[in-house]
């Protein structure tokens, strides 16, 4: 009979729980971060087991920066949301000043530093 091989999910999870005495040691709100990595692990346990020639441990790192990245990415555009709405409501609430004024009034993109084409203005 041939050898059995694990499934990429039984592996994963073999991984996992070498970590526990590892886990363990760190304090809860550590725990709770290795929580969310080992959450994107098992979610990208397919493209794992497509990784043919790498261990799922050598593949598990490039899942967690996948991950990581796209959380950052997510905050930093929900905070160029915000800062582009504060900059509307600051010129909203200049509108009426500058109307009576010799300054040039600007757009909200040109206080976040951004030309009409959405580029990075030089400085």
């Amino acid at each position: 009979m041939g050898r059995t091989l694990s499934s990429t999910t039984q592996l994963a999870f073999d991984q996992i729980a070498e970590l526990k005495p590892f886990y363990e040691t760190l304090r809860r709100a550590d725990q709770l971060i290795l929580d969310i990595f080992f959450e994107a692990i098992l979610q990208h346990r397919a493209a794992i087991s497509n990784a043919a020639n790498l261990l799922p441990m050598e593949v598990m790192p490039f899942v967690i920066l996948l991950e990581e990245h796209k959380r950052i990415n997510h905050l930093l555009e929900e905070h160029y949301g915000l800062i582009e709405e504060l900059a509307n409501n600051f010129m909203s609430l200049r509108g009426d000043v500058l109307e009576h004024s010799e300054t040039p009034t600007l757009a909200p993109h040109d206080l976040l530093g951004k030309s009409s084409a959405g580029e990075q203005s030089p400085e």
